[in-house]
């Protein structure tokens, strides 16, 4: 049977994932990208943005109730008691108000009010007057919101229960992780929607516009895939210990089977960058660059369904001993 407590993981990973992904790509991508879009797609761009808040408003939504959802199971399977129970004695503010858990669930609920708060006030900016004309200050600060909502994620990972310089270190490593993820996974969902977006439109500007956004997108992701390569090997290095402990333990073999997904995306977002975004940056024709756009979204979009499958590896993973904390068996 599925673990309640995987599952909500699971959960709260993904929607945090798409929650700074989403904030990350209108900063770093679509905004720079589309600052002088050509006026007919104006619509265009103001729709994809409704689309893209939409989706941002529901993934947080989602992330605040998973967490809370995770809090209570957690403390259900701490004390050994039925869900219901430990809402009902208590146990849930125990370990909110006295654990290191529930502190960092605590700043992170403030987070995710901050993000809220200043999502809110940009949405109102927007009603006075053109969407490109927000306050940058505002992009940059619900950007930092949300990176310290979703890299507060590190002290519910294995980095917390390390201790002194070693757990700081460890930690450091989770967080840039999971910010990285952000900008890579978590802006794969923006990408595929602005650029069927952009497809749509049949104006005849659009072209040069999805090469601008592919192309950024393409750069920062190659920023990302570092981040993650450097900080997934600190990691590895603290949770497995032995080389030998990748194939001897249950733990191991998972993590490898991440590795391996991983590397998949790797290598589509390779295919994406040597072979289609040539294409879309030199195409001339509307219907050539229409046809190599639909098969990068296709392409993005198996990108998202292998992401989605190492956010249930990693919902997996938080919840077992490490394996360096487990000894290998050897067949």
């Amino acid at each position: 049977m599925l673990n309640p407590l995987i599952a909500v993981r699971d959960i709260h990973f993904g929607s945090s994932v798409i929650v700074a992904g989403i904030v990350f790509f209108d900063l770093f991508i679509a905004s720079p990208a589309l600052r002088q879009v050509d006026g007919r797609l104006e619509a265009t761009v103001a729709t994809f943005r409704i689309r893209a808040a939409v989706t941002l408003w529901i993934s947080l939504a989602v992330s605040i109730v998973s967490g809370l959802a995770w809090l209570g199971l957690l403390a259900a399977r701490i004390v050994g008691k039925p869900f219901a129970d430990v809402i009902a004695d208590g146990t849930v503010w125990v370990v909110l108000t006295q654990t290191q858990f529930g502190f960092a669930w605590e700043l992170r609920f403030l987070f995710a009010i901050a993000l809220a708060a200043c999502l809110l006030l940009w949405r109102a900016k927007n009603a006075q007057g053109p969407i490109r004309q927000k306050l940058p200050w505002q992009k940059i600060l619900a950007a930092l919101l949300a990176g310290a909502y979703l890299g507060a994620l590190a002290f519910a990972g294995h980095g917390e229960e390390g201790l002194g310089l070693e757990r700081y270190f460890h930690l450091a490593a989770d967080f840039f992780h999971l910010i990285a993820a952000g900008l890579w996974l978590g802006g794969l969902i923006p990408l595929a929607l602005l650029l069927v977006y952009l497809r749509r439109s049949r104006e005849a500007s659009w072209i040069a516009a999805a090469c601008e956004v592919a192309s950024r997108f393409s750069n920062l992701g190659i920023a990302a895939v570092g981040i993650l390569l450097v900080s997934g090997t600190i990691n590895a290095l603290f949770l497995i210990g032995r080389t030998q402990a990748l194939a001897g333990t249950d733990y191991g073999r998972l993590l490898l089977l991440k590795i391996t997904l991983f590397a998949a995306m790797v290598g589509l977002a390779g295919i994406n960058r040597q072979y289609l975004l040539p294409r879309i940056c030199g195409e001339v024709g509307m219907d050539q660059g229409s046809r190599t756009v639909r098969w990068l979204v296709r392409s993005t979009l198996v990108e998202i369904g292998v992401g989605l499958g190492v956010i249930v590896i990693v919902g997996m993973l938080g919840i077992m001993a490490p394996a360096s904390n487990m000894p290998a068996h050897f067949h």
